[in-house]
């Protein structure tokens, strides 16, 4: 089934947050993605727009290689789910990580999220993605 026109719409705008901001830990780009009354569920970072700038902070500084690829994308109503493989230096199989974004007034107002190292080998043939 096709998405309506909102779900693509918050399908294309998260994809694009992705890419101008989370993919770069780029904290001058909050306000413009990001609801002002933000509820942060991931254990990872402190709630709201200020929580969120100091967790690009901490891992801009600690992950400077970081590479991120958008593994998949949907879409259903005002959630946007995203697959995303996570690679944090040279050598590391990286991490699968599922977000899901719940989106209101035209920007992220909430945001849960599942981290899954990814294993140096796996009991099938399958892949992670």
């Amino acid at each position: 089934m096709p998405y309506s026109p909102q779900e693509q719409h918050n399908l294309d705008f998260c994809t694009r947050m992705y890419h101008e901001m989370l993919f770069t830990f780029d904290a001058s780009r909050v306000d413009e993605f990001i609801h002002p009354d933000y509820i942060q569920h991931s254990t990872a970072a402190s709630g709201g727009r200020e929580g969120l700038r100091a967790f690009f902070a901490d891992r801009a500084g600690r992950f400077p290689d970081v590479k991120m690829t958008i593994k998949g994308a949907f879409a259903d109503g005002d959630y946007t789910i995203f697959q995303i493989h996570t690679i944090r230096h040279e050598g590391d199989p990286g991490m699968a990580i599922a977000d899901i974004f719940r989106m209101e007034d035209g920007k992220v107002r909430e945001h849960w999220e599942v981290l899954q190292e990814i294993p140096a080998s796996l009991p099938h043939e399958n892949g992670m993605y």
